[in-house]
């Protein structure tokens, strides 16, 4: 069943289920980056957590799931029909690649060598769209920049960073992030013509 077909959901309940997704989804695999010793924060507050860990990744969610369908638009991404087991196979994966860049008991660019094909397998499966690769390239960027922002204010760190306070690993998690919670934005809202396309007039019979 195509996701496409349906009618797309209003503004608020379209945020608050990002907000949401990106509240609990983005806690609980950032849990696994504490528990496997990837990464601590200087004052927790529960479980290896700061208080404020759900706020800014309701945040990302929000950013991710509104941002990407109007740049849609602008990149000129064709529509893809989207269904309900492409959505769960995106979080799936997405957690995956998040807990096992932590779990695997390898140097870091050892790491890389196997996140950034499962990152790409994820691109190519549930995008493959050269709008969707530029999406994710500036993901990447600003959520590693963001990351370096918070270990250089000194509210969290790598245990053992090897570029620029954090892993060389981290664009490929964010590259997972953009195909996953792109997509689920974009099921929650309605397909937009490019940018100077007249509005399509309804047909009569």
């Amino acid at each position: 069943m195509s996701l496409a077909r349906h009618p797309r959901y209003p503004p608020p309940v379209r945020v608050l289920v990002l907000l949401l997704a990106g509240a609990v989804l983005g806690t609980l695999f950032d849990w696994t980056h504490v528990t496997t010793g990837t990464t601590a924060y200087t004052s927790p507050s529960w479980l290896g957590l700061p208080w404020w860990i759900p706020l800014m990744y309701a945040a990302a969610g929000l950013g991710i799931g509104l941002s990407h369908p109007q740049l849609d638009r602008y990149l000129a991404r064709p529509p893809r029909p989207l269904t309900p087991l492409a959505l769960v196979l995106g979080i799936i994966a997405l957690g995956a690649i998040w807990s096992g860049s932590g779990l695997l008991p390898l140097p870091h660019w050892q790491r890389g060598l196997i996140l950034a094909p499962a990152a790409m397998l994820v691109w190519w499966t549930l995008d493959r769209t050269r709008a969707g690769l530029v999406l994710a390239g500036i993901t990447a960027i600003a959520g590693c920049a963001a990351e370096i922002t918070l270990s250089r204010l000194g509210h969290f760190n790598y245990m053992n960073p090897d570029i620029a306070g954090i892993a060389s690993w981290l664009p490929w998690i964010y590259v997972a992030a953009s195909v996953a919670v792109g997509n689920l934005g974009r099921a929650l809202t309605p397909h937009l013509p490019p940018p100077g396309d007249p509005p399509s007039m309804p047909l009569h019979a």
